[in-house]
C-alpha cells in the first residue's frame, strides 16, 4: 500500500496564500461591497404602520353575562377571526385604496388615467396587511389585536391603516345592521306566523268549552295542577252524606216500629225504649214519662200507706188510666212512624237518583278530560313559544338599533409608524455584501491555489514499516535458548525436560 500524505495548510501557508492571491479574495469582496452598497442605496426601504384595535361583546340581548364581555374564549376567537376575513375583504381593500388614492407615479401622467385599484393593487395591498396579536400571546387568547401595512412612504402607510380601521368599522356596522335586520325580519314572521297559530287554538278551546256548559268548572278542577274538588264533587259529597244521614233515621224508625208494635200487647216494653227512638213521638214520650210518675207514686204511697187507702187507689186508678191511653196513642204512633218511613224512603230514592246523575256527569266530563288537557297544553305551549319569540324579536331589534349607533372595534391611540424603517439598514446590507463576496473569494482561493511554494520542502511522509513474513525470518542467526531450572518452571506451573518447556 502506497504511502500516503498528511493534508493540511499551516498558518504560514495561509499567510503566504492570501498574499500571493490577493486579488483572488480582495475583488469578489470589494464587488459585493460594492454591489450591495448600489443595491441599498437605490432600494426603496418599507415603513410599517400599526394600529391597535380593542374588539368586545355585543351588548344587545346579553342580560344575563356582564356588558361588554365575552361568554368564553371561542367566542371572542370566533368575532376576531370574523374581523380579519372583513379587512382582507374585496370590498374593505378597495373602499380603503380608494380612499387613499393611488400612489405618486414616477413616470409622471403615463400611468395616471388607469383605473384605481386594479386587481393586482389589491393582491400588493392584501401581501402588504399584517394582522398580528399583542406580543407574546396567543391570537385569540385577548381582546386587543394590530393590523399594519407596509409601504414605501411612511405618511401613506399611516393613511393606509387609518382608512383600513375606519372602513373595518363601517362593514362590520354593515354586517351587523345586515345581520339583525334579517334576524328582525326571520323572527317576526315567526312571531305572526306562532301568534296566528296560538289564535287558532285559543278559539278551539273557547269552542270546547262552551260546549261544556255548567260542567266546565269541574273539568276546569280535574285537569288543575293543583287539584281539589269542584263544584260536582262538592254536591256528590253533600249528596253522600245526606243519604247517609236519611239511612240512619230510616234505621232508628224501623227499631221504633217494631218496638211500638210489640208495646201493644205488653206497654211495660215501651217503658224500656230510649228516649232517642221517641224523639220524633212526642206524645208517646209525654204517656211514658206520666206512666212512670203513675207508677212512681203508686209505690211510694203504698210504702207509707195501705192497699185500701183511698190515696193509693186513686194512684192505682191515674196508673190504670194512664196505661190505657198509652195503649190507646200505639196505633196511632205505629200509623205516624208508618208515614215517616214512607216519607224517608222517598227521600232515600231521591237523593240516589241524584247523586246518580252526579256520578254519570262526572263520568261524562272525564270522558272530555284527555281532550281538554291536550288543548290547554297545546295552548300553553304555544304561549311560551310566542313569549320566546317576542323576546328573541325585542333583542334582534335592540341589536339592530345598536349596530347603527355604536361599533364592537375600538382604536387604542393614534396610528405609529415607527422611527425606522422595516428590514436591515443600508450598512448592515453592504456589509453582507462584502462578507458574501469574500467568503466566496476566499473559497476559490483554497480550492484551487492550495500549491506549495518554489524551493519549499515538501511535507514529511511518515512511512510504515513492512510486515516480516515467515519466509523471510532467519533462524540461523537466532540466539539459542537457555533452559531455566526446574523449580523456576515449577513455580509457574510448567516442568522442563530435556531442554523444552511445557506445560504440567
Amino acid at each position: 500500500m502506497p504511502p500516503q500524505p498528511e493534508a493540511g495548510l499551516s498558518p504560514r501557508e495561509v499567510v503566504r496564500l492570501l498574499q500571493e492571491h490577493w486579488r483572488v479574495w480582495a475583488l469578489p469582496a470589494l464587488a459585493g461591497l460594492l454591489l450591495a452598497g448600489a443595491y441599498a442605496a437605490l432600494s426603496t426601504r418599507q415603513w410599517k404602520a400599526t394600529q391597535g384595535l380593542l374588539v368586545r361583546s355585543e351588548a344587545a340581548g346579553f342580560a344575563e353575562q356582564r356588558l361588554g364581555k365575552f361568554t368564553d374564549l371561542a367566542e371572542m376567537k370566533t368575532l376576531q377571526e370574523t374581523v380579519l376575513e372583513v379587512a382582507r375583504s374585496q370590498s374593505v381593500v378597495e373602499a380603503t385604496l380608494k380612499e387613499v388614492g393611488p400612489p405618486p407615479s414616477r413616470f409622471g401622467g403615463w400611468f395616471g388615467n388607469r383605473d384605481w385599484p386594479t386587481a393586482q393593487d389589491v393582491a400588493d395591498f392584501r401581501d402588504d396587511l399584517r394582522l398580528t396579536p399583542p406580543g407574546g400571546a396567543e391570537f385569540g387568547k385577548t381582546e386587543i389585536f394590530y393590523i399594519s401595512v407596509l409601504n414605501k412612504n411612511v405618511e401613506r402607510a399611516q393613511k393606509l391603516v387609518d382608512a383600513l380601521a375606519t372602513q373595518l368599522e363601517d362593514r362590520m356596522q354593515q354586517l351587523r345592521n345586515q345581520r339583525a335586520e334579517s334576524m328582525v325580519a326571520e323572527l317576526r314572521q315567526g312571531v305572526e306566523i306562532g301568534t296566528q297559530r296560538l289564535d287558532a287554538q285559543t278559539q278551539e278551546l273557547s269552542r270546547f268549552e262552551a260546549g261544556l256548559g255548567a260542567d266546565l268548572s269541574d273539568l276546569r278542577s280535574l285537569v288543575s295542577p293543583i287539584g281539589g274538588p269542584g263544584e260536582m264533587g262538592q254536591r256528590a259529597l253533600a249528596i253522600e252524606g245526606e243519604l247517609r244521614q236519611h239511612d240512619g233515621e230510616r234505621q232508628r224508625l224501623e227499631q221504633l216500629l217494631a218496638t211500638v208494635r210489640a208495646a201493644e200487647s205488653d206497654p211495660n216494653l215501651l217503658l224500656a225504649t230510649p228516649a232517642e227512638l221517641l224523639a220524633s213521638q212526642p206524645a208517646l214520650q209525654r204517656l211514658k214519662d206520666g206512666l212512670v210518675d203513675a207508677r212512681i207514686a203508686v209505690a211510694r204511697l203504698s210504702g207509707a200507706r195501705s192497699a185500701s187507702h183511698p190515696l193509693v187507689r186513686a194512684a192505682q186508678e191515674t196508673e190504670r188510666g194512664v196505661a190505657v191511653q198509652l195503649r190507646e196513642e200505639l196505633p196511632a204512633a205505629v200509623a205516624g212512624i208508618e208515614l215517616q218511613l214512607r216519607n224517608n224512603a222517598a227521600r232515600i230514592k231521591t237523593l240516589t237518583a241524584k247523586l246518580s246523575d252526579v256520578h254519570g256527569r262526572a263520568g261524562s266530563i272525564a270522558r272530555h278530560r284527555s281532550e281538554y288537557s291536550e288543548l290547554i297544553a297545546a295552548v300553553d305551549h304555544q304561549t311560551r313559544l310566542v313569549d320566546a319569540s317576542r323576546k328573541q324579536l325585542s333583542d334582534a331589534e335592540a341589536l339592530r338599533a345598536g349596530a347603527g349607533s355604536a361599533s364592537v372595534l375600538e382604536r387604542i391611540d393614534q396610528v405609529e409608524a415607527g422611527i425606522r424603517p422595516v428590514g436591515p439598514g443600508r450598512v448592515t446590507i453592504a456589509a453582507a455584501g462584502g462578507l458574501g463576496g469574500l467568503v466566496l473569494g476566499l473559497s476559490v482561493l483554497f480550492v484551487f491555489y492550495t500549491t506549495p511554494a518554489p524551493g519549499a520542502a515538501p511535507p514529511a511522509v511518515r512511512t510504515a514499516t513492512p510486515r516480516m513474513t515467515a519466509a523471510d525470518y532467519d533462524y540461523a542467526s537466532r540466539p539459542a535458548v537457555t533452559p531455566m531450572p526446574y523449580d523456576t518452571h515449577e513455580a509457574f506451573g510448567y516442568s522442563t525436560y530435556a531442554g523444552t518447556a511445557s506445560p504440567r
